[in-house]
């Protein structure tokens, strides 16, 4: 037989395990998550990652000592791991966004060539339309992130990668010494 401290399970009784782990801490989970999220979807989001975890690692259930705390330390964990992704995620958006304007504010110094207003006009028009959009709705109208994802009917995440792709583009018209076609 099995030399280590591991009980083996029936896939029925593990099934049942789970479904009691399942219920009993789901919910609370997901309130314990969105303390530091403030954002339900997300923070269920990472409970089922946390319960998916749990799931594939089966075998290994029997070595943890205490379930709850191990569950609450998981969620923690990627709800930190989460907050701090997106603060660089902030913080890159945030750099790009400077830069543009300091590249926006040496074009108006340098009095922007009628052909290279034209350019950034046409990049802007060159954008896919969901980047058009997301980025009017962003620059040219102050929406937040959030605002637009609702107003869209997209995801946040979505809303943040546009503005992305819309920034990467225009920045590369900008800095064109030539304006050259890419």
């Amino acid at each position: 037989m099995d030399s280590s401290n591991k009980k083996t399970r029936s896939q029925q009784e593990w099934n049942e395990l789970f479904h009691s782990l399942y219920t009993n801490y789901y919910k609370k989970l997901c309130i314990f998550a969105n303390t530091y999220l403030y954002d339900e979807d997300e923070a269920e989001e990472i409970v089922q990652r946390v319960m998916t975890k749990l799931w594939e690692q089966k075998d290994d259930y029997d070595t943890i000592q205490n379930v709850s705390s191990y569950l609450y330390r998981s969620v923690r964990n990627h709800c930190l791991n989460t907050i701090n992704h997106k603060k660089t995620e902030e913080k890159y958006k945030s750099d790009a966004w400077n830069e543009l304007r300091i590249l926006e504010m040496k074009a108006t110094e340098e009095d922007l060539s009628e052909e290279k207003e034209q350019k950034l006009k046409e990049a802007i028009e060159n954008l896919p339309e969901r980047c058009q959009d997301v980025l009017t709705l962003s620059k040219f109208q102050g929406l937040k992130n959030k605002e637009i994802a609702e107003q869209l009917n997209i995801s946040v995440k979505a809303v943040e990668a546009n503005i992305t792709r819309a920034f990467a583009t225009l920045r590369k018209v900008l800095q064109s010494p030539n304006n050259s076609e890419s």
